[in-house]
């Protein structure tokens, strides 16, 4: 079973409705949850655009946010921003997040495929069928340890000092911007312990992801562990990293 949470979508999951906010589904079975996504990526992409609609989902691989795009469905993992996404079908996406489900996925090797009846078979051929079944292994032990990667939820260590966490936290305060033009995103930071996540151009502020944070380190580096929207990195008083993009202070 997976425990889903829907923001921005309507209660039929077939449009985007930047007035819905966060939805508690509760437990979903594997189809329920593929029949969703498969609603999920048929969004128009004007209100997918306007409104960032997605789905949080936790399984037994941990959990994740599921985003759509021009009919895709972009898997990340919701504790580990350092992760890139995936691109996967709804199938796919149901076997990765509960491993106990026998569906074929793209981190599973191929069936054999059993030879076919050939005479005395050339020297080049059983090399070439060598080389492919090593590949196949290799890859399937990539796939193993990237999966077991996602698993990982990063070591935020908080910050205990209060004295050290005022100061952080004002040093943070702000809001900061990857660009200027309509599509670009935006990330406001408020000294009462909230973070808001805006994109440029979108003029329904209801389409805006509202967060908390606390402040800590991972990897030595200062960072902003938020409660359902991953960890924003703090490279300095004035830039910001979240999802690999570089945010600079605007003000």
């Amino acid at each position: 079973m997976f425990l889903v949470t829907t923001v921005n979508l309507a209660p039929d999951t077939r449009r985007a409705a930047a007035d819905q906010g966060t939805t508690d589904l509760g437990e979903l079975s594997p189809d329920e949850f593929a029949a969703l996504l498969e609603r999920l990526r048929t969004i128009d992409p004007v209100q997918n655009h306007e409104c960032d609609p997605h789905v949080i989902v936790v399984a037994r691989a941990g959990k994740f946010v599921v985003r759509t795009s021009q009919g895709r469905l972009l898997l990340y993992n919701a504790r580990d921003n350092t992760i890139p996404y995936a691109e996967l079908s709804p199938g796919e996406i149901v076997a990765h997040l509960d491993r106990s489900i026998s569906t074929a996925t793209p981190f599973s090797a191929p069936a054999a495929v059993p030879p076919a009846p050939v005479s005395t078979p050339s020297r080049g051929i059983a090399v070439a069928i060598l080389v492919a079944g090593l590949a196949l292994n290799g890859y399937t032990l990539y796939s193993v340890f990237y999966t077991e990667s996602v698993n990982q939820p990063p070591a935020v260590t908080l910050l205990t000092d209060a004295t050290e966490r005022a100061a952080r936290l004002h040093d943070a305060v702000g809001t900061f911007a990857t660009g200027n033009q309509p599509g670009d995103r935006a990330i406001e930071i408020t000294a009462d312990g909230r973070i808001r996540f805006i994109e440029l151009g979108n003029h329904s502020p209801t389409g805006d992801t509202t967060d908390t944070f606390r402040i800590g380190r991972h990897d030595h580096k200062l960072c902003l562990a938020t409660a359902e929207s991953g960890v924003v990195d703090v490279l300095n008083i004035d830039s910001l990293v979240y999802f690999r993009d570089t945010y600079h202070r605007t003000k």
